[in-house]
Formats: C-alpha cells, structure tokens, sequence
C-alpha cells in the first residue's frame, strides 16, 4: 500500500517547481519515469535561456533585438544540446573517480534541470530586453537614470541568486544522478571548472607577456 501511495505522488510530481526545493527527488523522478525526450526539452528550453542570458551587458554586440531573438529561437537548442552532452561526459567521468554509479544516458536526461530557474527567469529577460535596451544591453552610461538603475540592480541581483541556486540544484542533482554524498556532486563539478579556469588564466598570461613582450 504504501509503494502504491508513492508511486501516485512521483505520478503528479512537475520537474519545472519541485526542482527548486526537491531536486533530487526530481532527478530520481526523471530518471525512473520520464523519457529521454521528455528531458531534452529542458535542454532546448536551457540553451535559448542561455543566449538570453549571454546577451545581457553586451554593448559591443553590433546586433538588433530581432537577430539576437532569432540566435535565441534557433542557435539556443544546438548549445542547449551540445553543452549538456559534453557535460554529462564531463560530470561522468568526473563522478567515476569518487565512485559514482550513474551511465551517461542518465547524466545526459538530467541536464536540463539545473536550467530551469533560467527558464524562469528567461520571461522577465526578454520584457527587459524589449522594454529597457538601454540598460540591458549597457548601451551608454547616459541612458542610465535612477528608475532604469533600480531595475538593473535588481535584475543584477535576481540573476545572481538565480544562478547560485542553479549551482545547488546542480549538486542535488548529480548527487542522485551518481548516487553518492552531495560534496562529491559538488568536487565533481567543481574540478572542472577550476581546470578550465586554470587553462583559460594561463592563456590569458601568454598573450598578455607576448603582446607586452
């Protein structure tokens, strides 16, 4: 009875708001329920997130609203797509050194949810987008006056929490995906990224002495 209970609540579990609060519950729910197209739209939706969020404070990108719109629509889903197979590779081998369980299919179904407070948040990105150009795109100082200030501040700051929580999310997620403790999730994604950091630093070093030099 109470086996049957459960499986009626996983039944009306909804991956888009219980991630925030249950995210491994929800990969657990991806996992055993859901299909490999069913997580691949939270990849697409992910990617078009992405873009809009690339965009903000890019005053040197010579592009109209409707071309970056356009980038949005059809080049969001390929990064989508493409940066969550090369992370769950990633996240898999990094997960195997701490002795994770999980097969890259099932790293590959849960990559899409740590971008769902992305998705979220992709709405109020394109009202601010079509409503206040001048201050997300950081067109000129000028146009930055103390109401359209307050509204960067705030989407600043909202955009920030909303990535930090992406990150916990992330942890509880690989966490289940690779059925060990939350701090290996977190080494395994933080190895990574302090690689890729350490590579992209040294690079930075050599062009900066060759062009000194």
């Amino acid at each position: 009875m109470n086996e049957l209970q459960e499986t009626k609540q996983q039944e009306v579990l909804h991956p888009f708001f219980s991630i925030w609060l249950h995210p491994k519950k929800t990969a657990r729910y991806i996992l055993d329920h859901k299909g490999l197209g069913y997580a691949i739209i939270f990849i697409l939706l992910g990617g078009m997130a992405s873009v809009l969020f690339s965009a903000m404070d890019s005053e040197s990108l010579d592009l109209p609203t409707w071309a970056i719109l356009l980038i949005c629509l059809i080049g969001g889903p390929f990064i989508g797509l493409f940066s969550s197979a090369i992370g769950a590779g990633v996240f898999l081998l990094i997960g195997k050194l701490f002795k994770g369980k999980a097969t890259y299919k099932e790293m590959f179904k849960v990559m899409g949810l740590s971008s769902i407070p992305h998705i979220w948040l992709a709405p109020i990105l394109l009202l601010w987008m079509a409503f206040s150009p001048e201050t997300f795109f950081r067109l000129d100082s000028d146009y930055l006056e103390v109401k359209n200030l307050l509204i960067t501040l705030i989407s600043s700051l909202v955009s920030f929490c909303v990535t930090i929580w992406s990150f916990v999310i992330n942890v509880g997620v690989i966490a289940e995906t690779h059925r060990f403790s939350n701090w290996r999730a977190f080494f395994t994604i933080f190895i990574p990224g302090f690689v890729v950091f350490v590579i992209l630093l040294i690079i930075v070093i050599i062009f900066t002495f060759s062009f000194m030099g």
